[in-house]
């Protein structure tokens, strides 16, 4: 096993290129639709509730790339990794809540520019929809208080998580 000190460099050294090379075109078109819901909302004047919890936790977050499981990170907590008889779930590190308002934020920064969130935007923040194997204990254990894109990046939520290991090489 090797520790993954910075799972979100780790994620797009090692596995953003493969899993855009298979899958760009499904994500591009999945990713598109859930943009022209997000704005039919804004132009609708969708309160923040209604926002956050269709449009960013499920169109965005789950299913803004036309598939809810996200995107395996190839990184694993140690309890995981070491405890094959543990019940495991696989964490969206970033929230899928936080992934639609990010999603909104970009959308709403590029004035609605739908070309360049899907061709630009997409690949470079793919990493937010990725996923880290824990132990459904730790998985209780994240904390629900850490809710912004930075502390999130730092991977504060995750203080009572064992450290983040992979079986893959570093690249």
């Amino acid at each position: 096993m090797v520790n993954v000190d910075n799972p979100i460099e780790f994620f797009n050294k090692g596995r953003k290129n493969l899993f855009w090379a298979k899958n760009e075109t499904n994500w591009k078109y999945h990713f598109r639709i859930q943009l022209k819901v997000l704005k039919l909302f804004i132009e609708q004047d969708a309160n923040e509730k209604h926002l956050a919890s269709f449009v960013y936790r499920l169109g965005l977050g789950y299913w803004g790339l036309g598939r809810q499981a996200g995107l395996s990170s190839g990184i694993l907590s140690e309890k995981a990794a070491s405890n094959p008889k543990a019940k495991k779930t696989n964490d969206h590190v970033i929230g899928a809540q936080l992934i639609g308002k990010t999603v909104h934020e970009a959308f709403v920064t590029c004035n609605f520019n739908e070309e360049y969130m899907v061709n630009t935007w997409l690949m470079e923040n793919l990493w937010m929809w990725m996923t880290i194997q824990v132990t459904q204990e730790e998985h209780a254990n994240i904390s629900k208080t850490v809710d912004n894109l930075d502390q999130k990046m730092g991977m504060l939520h995750y203080q009572n998580v064992s450290r983040l290991v992979t079986y893959q090489k570093a690249t």
